[in-house]
């Protein structure tokens, strides 16, 4: 390899600048995230059945539904939850399963069973998610002067239709607000009196709502539909209606009751800062889907939102991408100073800047072209692969320094630059290549590993070991060519040096040397010693050994390191059975608790969800009742104390305050959303 690259530079040239020029491109294009993709598809099956008590929903809807599954191939576990009215089946599969296979399979199960259900069972939907289906940040709308039903319209109406179609994101129904409904009151004496019964008003309603085709007209070139129209659009023309006819006078809806615009019995309240709102969860889909593209794409559209009320403030909160950002910023810091400090240690090493160059072009090289190779396999930016490179950062320029140095020894013993070169790469080929195995084979485990941990690591190990090889191809072609064209004889290094050792730099090269070769003598002589002691060298060396192990157990156990990412979320719940009234007060209580606990510096937004309404939205929340909430804590940019210690704060207090309810406190992140 070394010898193609002294015979053709231009070609060497040419392929180091276009992996350089894509590179960068690809870069810029790849998705970035936090975590890699974690292929382990989850199938949600949700079947209602409105007004159906959840015992009942659990003997005849789930228990049926999760025995007839078991049939399905590549099934891990299933979790299940039967509220009134809604049962949810949650399925999953094997890690690296086809997510569209295993769709396909839940769905002509749950179609061959649909029959023994219950009659007036309505058909199951059915939802496909991965692990890496979370949400990625929260739309709250609220505004002066706008009702709970007039927030719920908007939001299911207006603002989700504008923003669901952001790439890569899934925006289920909204949570909160009221569901407007046209209710009509009557009066049982008046009915009695008029001997009439609830029925008759009800059919009397549905027969004059009707739009019904009346057939069509045709009038010179022109063909008209013709619809007969009689849909209500007031209130007051629904009172007008008749019910029945005596002699000359008939009775009205009026006469016997009142009709009124009003809403459902509310099943679901939400408070944003303590005012009532609605607020639209924003998922991301699975795959390459981009956190930080997705809150941008959402951020984008709520500000071109149209048809909306002027007064109505929509604000993105619970923002993952900040983390993301972070996080990513953070590694890329470290990874850059790690660099810088690689590049000072060479250069006072070999004490030449030439070399130095010829040594760090390894590192972006290598680093492009294991991003291409990545990208090629469909992987994002994320914290394993950019850990994985600043990893490698070190082992990249080994390679490089071996190859270089062996040239040096040739151009010592007076040969020329280029056949040093070509000897000297050639003579190191195999060598450099054991070496770059024996620590690529060390990844190899990797492929044993099962669940999340085989994705999150992959990721890791790949980057590693495509940029160790990288660099193994730029140790053999790009160094040797660059030391046969700017390094020179030992007799012009020994002039350059002469310069060298007048300047600043050459005297602090010239001390770090001689304080370099002391420590290696006093090396040499401690080694001298140690071995003229073998038995208790032995000896000292197994007391460590087991003082580590000792110390073992005092270690804590995590699967991942605890992170604080700035929120943390507590879910509530009252006894059984409770009215979402008195759930409310319950956490109107928490809300002002966590007011007193947390600063008002380190305070950002309190978001809180009571109840559940019985369909969609269910799928997306953990109530499971109106006797159960969840309370939405995150904390401002640069917050004081971390979300950990408020947690245990806020636990101590709910402790003494309200022992009669159920708490469950989480941080909220997506390193815990990903983990778990």
């Amino acid at each position: 390899m070394s010898g193609f690259a002294i015979k053709y530079p231009f070609f060497i040239i040419m392929m180091c600048l276009m992996i350089a020029v894509v590179g960068v491109v690809t870069v810029a294009r790849m998705p970035v995230d936090l975590f890699p993709h974690i292929n382990i598809p989850v199938v949600v099956v949700a079947t209602f059945y409105s007004g159906m008590p959840p015992e009942q929903i659990e003997s005849d809807i789930t228990g049926r539904f999760e025995r007839f599954f078991t049939l399905g191939s590549g099934i891990d576990h299933m979790e299940s939850r039967s509220l009134p009215g809604v049962s949810l089946i949650k399925i999953y599969f094997q890690p690296g399963m086809n997510a569209d296979a295993a769709v396909s399979e839940i769905s002509n199960l749950a179609m061959a069973d649909l029959r023994r259900l219950p009659p007036g069972t309505l058909p199951p939907v059915i939802l496909k998610f991965d692990a890496s289906s979370l949400p990625v940040c929260l739309v709250t709308l609220k505004g002066t002067g706008l009702t709970e039903t007039q927030l719920r319209d908007l939001g299911q109406y207006n603002v989700r239709n504008q923003i669901a179609n952001v790439p890569g994101s899934s925006v289920p129904m909204p949570f909160g607000g009221k569901y407007r409904q046209i209710q009509v009151y009557v009066d049982p004496v008046k009915l009695q009196a008029n001997q009439l019964s609830v029925m008759d008003v009800v059919r009397s309603v549905n027969d004059s709502n009707l739009i019904l085709p009346a057939g069509d007209v045709r009038i010179g070139p022109k063909d008209f539909n013709i619809y007969t129209n009689s849909q209500l659009p007031t209130t007051e023309e629904i009172n007008q209606l008749p019910l029945k006819t005596v002699g000359n006078a008939s009775v009205m809806v009026g006469d016997v009751g009142r009709a009124m615009d009003a809403a459902q019995i509310q099943n679901s309240i939400v408070r944003v800062d303590g005012q009532k709102s609605v607020y639209l969860p924003v998922l991301k889909q699975g795959g390459d889907s981009n956190t930080i593209a997705i809150v941008n794409g959402i951020k984008a559209s709520l500000q071109d939102l149209f048809d909306v009320p002027k007064q109505l403030v929509a604000k993105v909160v619970f923002d993952q991408s900040i983390y993301v950002k972070t996080a990513i910023r953070n590694l890329g810091n470290e990874g850059g100073i790690g660099l810088v400090l690689t590049a000072l240690m060479i250069l006072i090493f070999l004490g030449s800047m030439r070399a130095t160059v010829a040594v760090m072009l390894s590192i972006p090289l290598s680093a492009f072209a294991a991003f291409l190779a990545l990208n090629i396999g469909g992987s994002t930016i994320n914290t394993m692969v950019l850990g994985g490179l600043a990893l490698a950062f070190s082992r990249l320029i080994d390679n490089s320094v071996v190859v270089l140095e062996n040239i040096f020894r040739h151009l010592e013993m007076g040969e020329p630059p280029q056949e040093a070169a070509e000897k000297g790469g050639r003579e190191m080929g195999l060598p450099v290549l054991a070496a770059t195995f024996t620590t690529a084979i060390v990844f190899f485990p990797v492929i044993f590993l099962y669940g999340v941990s085989r994705f999150l690591f992959t990721a890791l190990a790949l980057a590693v070991v495509l940029s160790l090889f990288a660099s193994y191809a730029v140790a053999m072609t790009v160094v040797p060519l660059f030391c046969a064209k700017f390094i020179h004889k030992v007799e012009a290094d020994e002039e350059e040096g002469h310069d060298l050792r007048r300047s600043r730099f050459g005297r602090f090269v010239r001390w770090f040397n001689h304080k370099y070769e002391a420590m290696l003598a006093k090396y040499d002589v401690t080694v001298g010693r140690t071995l003229m002691r073998p038995a208790a060298t032995v000896i000292g060396i197994l007391g460590v050994c087991l003082l580590t192990l000792a110390l073992y157990p005092l270690l804590g156990v995590s699967f991942f390191p605890r992170t604080d990412p700035g929120q943390f979320m507590i879910n509530i719940k009252a006894p059984t059975g409770t009215r979402i009234e008195l759930t409310d007060q319950y956490v109107k209580k928490i809300e002002d608790d966590i007011r007193k606990i947390v600063a008002p510096r380190d305070l950002g937004v309190i978001v809180s969800n009571i109840g559940v309404q019985p369909g969609f939205s269910s799928m997306y929340t953990s109530n499971s009742g109106q006797h159960t909430a969840t309370v939405q804590v995150s904390l401002k940019d640069g917050h004081e104390v971390g979300s950990y210690e408020y947690m245990r704060r806020v636990r101590e207090k709910l402790a003494d305050d309200l022992p009669e309810l159920s708490t469950y406190f989480q941080s909220g992140g997506l390193v815990d959303a990903v983990i778990n």
